[in-house]
This record gives structure tokens, C-alpha cells and sequence, in this order.
């Protein structure tokens, strides 16, 4: 693929760097952080990093100095600042004559930067992990799937059966108490943050982090009593899983720093046990959609790259369009029945992700109104007709994380598609979409060919879940897209 346009990211600046640009350039190359990635940790645009890292830009403004230094954990001396210039910003009053608020200082920095490392390095440590685990349970590279959790052929999204149950017992493990002790940082007082979550909003909060109602996967089957695959839930909440799988994966980062992983070094994976045991932990599962975009000669896809400053998971990969944790829009009963389908999840997600529409994020008292507005009537209008196609593969989970992830493919005729997304973000909440050149829409995508979907996986930083469904898609192009004509294969 030499010569061909590929994934289109901001011209990178190769200028030499002075004073400040030389100690971000440093901090990002030990840490192996892109330019775009530091920016995010920043909070600055990735032109502004790069004009200060070529000595286009000098800062003289001790306040953005002093922002860095916190933001980096850096001491002030290595921003050219006094000694005692950031004592106004330490809450702890930290000096060095106080053992106890250094080694707060010192946890927290540690926490900082081995966060840093699992937020960059995600996609390795996931690969990394799923060879802790048997080759039968592995699914690709980085995801893990159980007995039964795949099916042989994708399924009509329709025929994929749901079922609820009010009778949930509390997980075993919660990622509290002495379990997750040696991944959480201290606080002022010397004591360990109460959990994962909480360090993270304090410490390294996203730009999304909000506690929703959610719906834990509590058994998925290849077969129920019905003959259709079943899916069983009960309630839990975002951060109920989060205090679990970000903890896990924390540890995962913290033992890769100091050698690689091993069983012996990861004592809460090991407590975890069976990935597959849903009753011992909250597992929470986010629908991953494949959007494909198609006209009978030629598909394409949309592409994410999803900014590590603004999302709590899975921050700086590639990932596919659209991705959602599994969530009812509100938190009564009305909301929970009428959103307790997959379909319309994707849906809200892809108003969401594509159209830049407000999130329906748990906090509306009315309920959506599926049949009468739009996209929401266009979607499923489409899909009655057989314009638009939902299938579903099955469920994994991420080897690093443990979070749940059901797989699912959107094939939306060219008619419909250009219909209700000509007009197709190029950015939302959550990250940016990818084209392949800096004159392609949005809404372009991604051409779905073999050498395309073999780049990705194999030399892309996409995220296990993405890698899964493209892959599983194009093994099954000819049951998604009948007629279509492609030369190669993977």
C-alpha cells in the first residue's frame, strides 16, 4: 500500500526544540506519548505543543508554566521556575520537611505516570494480557471470548434474546478494600483512595466521567431455551465496572513498567480468576457497532480515534463508530423498558457519534420518542424495509480491561446512509473521526477492501474490540454484503 492515502492526522513538525519545547519533547519521547496525546494530558491543542516544541512558541507566563509542571508532574526547577513556586498549587502543603505529604507527592506521581503509560499503551498491554490465557480463549489479538459467547455466523440483531433479572447478587469482588491497595494512590492523609474512581476524578479526570445507571451482562449463551442465542442482565453502574477493570489494567501497566506481565506480579488479576465467572465481578458491556456504508460495488467504514483526555477507557486507539456502554437514557422504570434493547442503543449512539446530537446520558426524565423523531424513525424505517442491516457476532471481553464487549456490524444502504449522514461530524465528545486525507468528508470513511482491514489490525493502534469486527466482517462480507465484489482476501 505504498503511495496510497491512509489515515490523515495533523502534519507532524520536525523543527528543533529550545527551553521548554526540548523538556516536552523529552518527556514525551521517555513516556511515548504522540504530540496529539501529550496535548490531551495538557489540555492544549496539538498545534500550540507543536509550535512550542520547535521554539515557535516560548512561554513566558509563569501560571501556564505552573499548569504544566502539575499537569507532568514535574518539580517547578524543571520548567525554569523557582524552588517554591508551586507551593500555592499543592494542596498538601508539600515540603520536604514533612516524610508523610512526600510520600503522598511520590504516590501520586507514580500513579500519574504509570496511568500515562496504560492510557498510551493500551493496545500492547491488551495483546500482552491475552497471552496470560489459553489460545482457545483468545479472539484475535487483545480480546478474550468464553464458551458459547461466539456464534458461528453473524445474527439478526432481532434474534438475539434478551433477558432481566431483578435478583442480581452483589459481586464478590468490587475493586475495594485490600484487593485493589496497591493500585490506588494515596491521599492528604496517608490513606489509599476508597476506590479506582475516585482517584481518577481527582487526580486524572476525563471530560466524560458521569456514574450512569447501567445494565451488567450476567450470562451470555449460544443457545437458550428459545433456540436463539441469549444475552442475561441485571443493574449495576458505570463505576461499579470501572472500579474493576481500570484497576486490573492499572496493574497490568504498573507490572509492564517493571518487567512484564506474569501471573505472580498481578495479584488482583489472579483474585479475578475466571474472566468468564460473571457472578464474582460486575461485567459491564459496551456495544461496539461496525458502521458500513454501502452501494453494491464498493463499501466503506467510519473510523474513530478517541482522545484520551476526554474518555475514561480506551483513550488514544482507533476504534470503530459507533461504541457505547449498554444504558438505559434515564433511570426510571419506563426508561429501562424502553431502552433495554441493543438496537436502539445503537442508535442513540450513532446520533450521538455521527450527527454530534446531546448525549442521552441518563439524566433526561422523558423518554425518547424512538418512533417519531428523527434519526430515530429514518433508522428504523430503513431497517424495516431491509435498507439498513444489524447483525450481531457474539460477546468478548478485553484482555486488559475484563470489560464486556458485544460485537456488531450496522450495513446501511448508500441511499439511506448519504441520506441521514451526509452531514457527518468530523469531531464529537469523545475523540475524532479518521479519513484518509485532509480533503475527504467525514463521512467518506474508511474503504473496507482486505488490505485496508489487514493495515488496521495489524499495524494500527485499533482497539481489540475494532480488530475483532473488522476482521469477523470481512470473514462473513458475503452474508453482509451480498453482491459486493472483492478481489483479495485476509
Amino acid at each position: 500500500m505504498t503511495g496510497q492515502p491512509w489515515l490523515w492526522m495533523p502534519p507532524h513538525q520536525a523543527s528543533r526544540p529550545v527551553g521548554v519545547g526540548l523538556l516536552l519533547r523529552s518527556y514525551r519521547q521517555t513516556y511515548g506519548l504522540t504530540q496529539q496525546q501529550l496535548a490531551e494530558r495538557l489540555g492544549f491543542d496539538q498545534s500550540y505543543v507543536s509550535k512550542v516544541e520547535s521554539g515557535r512558541r516560548a512561554i513566558h507566563d509563569i501560571s501556564t508554566l505552573r499548569h504544566i509542571a502539575r499537569r507532568l508532574s514535574l518539580s517547578p526547577e524543571d520548567v525554569g521556575l523557582a524552588a517554591g513556586s508551586l507551593a500555592d498549587l499543592r494542596r498538601d502543603n508539600t515540603t520536604t520537611a514533612d516524610p508523610l505529604a512526600e510520600r503522598v507527592a511520590a504516590s501520586q506521581r507514580t500513579w500519574r505516570l504509570t496511568r500515562d503509560h496504560l492510557n498510551h499503551h493500551r493496545i500492547r498491554l491488551a495483546r500482552a494480557a491475552a497471552q496470560l490465557y489459553p489460545e482457545a480463549y483468545r479472539l484475535g489479538n487483545g480480546l478474550l471470548t468464553g464458551p458459547g459467547w461466539m456464534w458461528d455466523a453473524p445474527i439478526d440483531i432481532a434474534d438475539v434474546g434478551l433477558e432481566w433479572s431483578d435478583t442480581t447478587n452483589p459481586p464478590t469482588i468490587s475493586g475495594t478494600g485490600t484487593d485493589t491497595e496497591h493500585v490506588r494512590p494515596l491521599t492528604g492523609d496517608g490513606s489509599a483512595f476508597g476506590t479506582y474512581t475516585r482517584a481518577m476524578r481527582d487526580l486524572d479526570r476525563p471530560t466524560l466521567f458521569e456514574n450512569r445507571l447501567s445494565f451488567r451482562l450476567l450470562e451470555a449463551v449460544r443457545t437458550g431455551s428459545n433456540g436463539r442465542p441469549k444475552l442475561s442482565f441485571g443493574h449495576t453502574t458505570y463505576f461499579d465496572a470501572l472500579d474493576v477493570c481500570e484497576s486490573v489494567a492499572h496493574e497490568a501497566a504498573a507490572a509492564m513498567i517493571d518487567g512484564g506481565l506474569s501471573w505472580p506480579a498481578l495479584p488482583f488479576r489472579r483474585r479475578i480468576g475466571d474472566p468468564f465467572d460473571l457472578e464474582r465481578r460486575v461485567a459491564l458491556p459496551s456495544i461496539n457497532t461496525l458502521t458500513i456504508r454501502y452501494d453494491k460495488t464498493q463499501a466503506s467504514f467510519v473510523l474513530h480515534r478517541r482522545s484520551a483526555g476526554s474518555v475514561a477507557t480506551a483513550g488514544g486507539v482507533y476504534h470503530i463508530l459507533p461504541a457505547g456502554v449498554f444504558q438505559p437514557s434515564g433511570i426510571s422504570a419506563s426508561h429501562h423498558r424502553t431502552d433495554f434493547d441493543l438496537w436502539r442503543n445503537i442508535m442513540r449512539e450513532l446520533s450521538e457519534e455521527l450527527l454530534g446530537n446531546a448525549e442521552h446520558d441518563g439524566s433526561s426524565s422523558s423518554l425518547i420518542d424512538y418512533d417519531g423523531s428523527e434519526p430515530f424513525r429514518s433508522l428504523e424505517q430503513a431497517r424495516r424495509s431491509g435498507r439498513v442491516r444489524v447483525w450481531c457476532f457474539g460477546v468478548g471481553l478485553d484482555a486488559l480491561t475484563l470489560f464486556g464487549e458485544i460485537l456488531t456490524v450496522v450495513v446501511i444502504d448508500a441511499d439511506v446512509f448519504d441520506t441521514l449522514f451526509s452531514g457527518m461530524v468530523s469531531m464529537n465528545a469523545e475523540g475524532s473521526v479518521v479519513t484518509t486525507g485532509p480533503n475527504q468528508r467525514a463521512c467518506d470513511g474508511i474503504p473496507f477492501t482486505a488490505a485496508t482491514v489487514r493495515r488496521l489490525i495489524e499495524q494500527e493502534p485499533l482497539a481489540p474490540s475494532a480488530a475483532a469486527c473488522l476482521d469477523l466482517a470481512w470473514r462473513h462480507r458475503g452474508t453482509l454484503l451480498p453482491g459486493l465484489r472483492m478481489r483479495a482476501t485476509l
